[in-house]
Formats: C-alpha cells, sequence, structure tokens
C-alpha cells in the first residue's frame, strides 16, 4: 500500500514538480528514503501540526523533530540540515566576480540571512572582484558581535586584498543602519584606505531582503595618506563631519522604523 502511494507522490512530482505539493506531501517525500517502512504521510501530517508549517520543520531543532512520533534521528538530522545545503547551493561558485552589490547580497544573505544570532562576515576580494576567502564572526555571550578593525585590515593585507565587503544580518529589526553601524564601517573603510583597500559595500541582510549602505551613501570615500600632513587633517576633519552629518540625517528614520 505505501509503496503505491509513494510511487504516485513521485509521478506527481514528475508532472508538476516539487512546488506543486502541499507541505505536508513536501515533508512525506522527503522522508522516503529516511523512513522506507512506514507511512510518511501520517509523520509529516504530525510534524506540521507540532511546528506549524512546512518552514517551522525545517528550522526546528534535531531533538525536537526526533521526538515527534515515526521519526529517527537520522531523518531528523535530514531535515534540519535541508536549509543550510539550500544556502550553500546559493554560494557563488569560486571563480565568480562579485563586481557589483547584487551578487554580494545574494552571497551574504546564502551564507547568514537566516541565522537567528547576529553574524558578521567579511568578504575579501582581488582586483578582478573575485572572492579571495570569507571570514565569518558570530555574537558572544552578549549578543553583541565583535569586530576588531586592526584584525580585518592586516587580513586584508595579508590575503592581498583589493577590495573588502563587509556584512552583517539583523535578525529581529529592520534593515537600516543603526549609528554604531555607520560609525564602525566608515572607520574601517579609512582604515582600509590607508593601506590602499577600499571598502565596497556594507551590507545588512535578512532572509529575504537586504540593504546596501553604499547605495545608501553612507559610506565617505577613505581620506588619502598622499600631500602634506596638514592637508590630510584637514581632509579628515571634513570626511568626519561628513559621516556625522550621515548619521544625524539616517538614524532618526531607522528609529521611526524600528
Amino acid at each position: 500500500m505505501h509503496d503505491g502511494h509513494r510511487e504516485r507522490l513521485r509521478n506527481k512530482i514528475r508532472k508538476s514538480g516539487f512546488e506543486c505539493l502541499e507541505d505536508h506531501e513536501k515533508l512525506e517525500y522527503l522522508l522516503f528514503s529516511f523512513i522506507p517502512r512506514r507511512d510518511t504521510n501520517a509523520i509529516a501530517h504530525a510534524l506540521i501540526d507540532t511546528f506549524g508549517s512546512y518552514k517551522k520543520v525545517l528550522n526546528a531543532e534535531v531533538a525536537l523533530l526526533a521526538q515527534v512520533k515515526g521519526m529517527t534521528e537520522n531523518a531528523a538530522l535530514f531535515l534540519h540540515l535541508l536549509p543550510e545545503a539550500f544556502s550553500a547551493y546559493l554560494v557563488p561558485e569560486k571563480d565568480a566576480q562579485l563586481t557589483n552589490t547584487l551578487p554580494c547580497a545574494e552571497l551574504i544573505s546564502a551564507r547568514i540571512g537566516r541565522m537567528r544570532e547576529e553574524h558578521y562576515i567579511v568578504l575579501y576580494l582581488d582586483d578582478a572582484c573575485r572572492l579571495i576567502k570569507t571570514d565569518v564572526r558570530t555574537s558572544d555571550e552578549r549578543k553583541k558581535v565583535l569586530l576588531n578593525r586592526d584584525a580585518l585590515v592586516a587580513n586584508a593585507v595579508q590575503c592581498r586584498a583589493r577590495y573588502v565587503v563587509l556584512g552583517h544580518n539583523h535578525p529581529h529589526g529592520a534593515l537600516l543602519p543603526s549609528e554604531q553601524d555607520i560609525e564602525a564601517t566608515n572607520r574601517i573603510a579609512q582604515a582600509l584606505g590607508l593601506v590602499g583597500i577600499k571598502l565596497g559595500d556594507h551590507i545588512i541582510v535578512s532572509e529575504y531582503d537586504y540593504y546596501s549602505m553604499k547605495e545608501h551613501g553612507e559610506i565617505v570615500e577613505a581620506v588619502s595618506l598622499n600631500g602634506s600632513f596638514t592637508h590630510f587633517a584637514e581632509n579628515l576633519i571634513r570626511r568626519e563631519n561628513d559621516v556625522a552629518e550621515i548619521k544625524r540625517l539616517r538614524v532618526p528614520c531607522a528609529k521611526r522604523d524600528r
């Protein structure tokens, strides 16, 4: 009886695709290989009843999934890892060129967009905007992400990066940058600029959307060391005033949106 039902479900997918299935049918099909001799239809309904939706099932912890009647530990681990597998699939190929905002935002969103805690990611790019390496930082026990500016610049120099792109996620809030985001980003931009590396962008992501600080004019060009010390100091003061003005204009909007 189960074999006949499973074949009918496979034929439905062959005819109309996976997206045509009801939520419980998607789970039922995904469980075929991990629970071969049981009625996965009943298990799928139990999962939906327990967690509320297909998405919430995939976001559930392994231990909680395994407690549902009929589930196995291997099946629970498989379902739990599916979002991570999807994210890995969305990461661009190693030789892909990250020449504008969209591919950078897609990569950052794929890596940290669905995380429930705040994460920071740093993309180090070469002259052709190809990815050299990434560095992901997680929040500490105070739920704060610590990003060391000097270490970031040192890493960029060590891997011979030409560009750096920052990213972090806002799991429970608006995508607009905070005053601290604007201040820290521009200090990093200036520090990188002093060693000839350009901060390409700082992209804030959620699971389904992104916000580019570059596109919104919130990253001020770094001041060059070329010229006299007096000229450098004057330009640096002017730059600090520009950053202060951006914070003054942007932060009230961010507070209203929260």
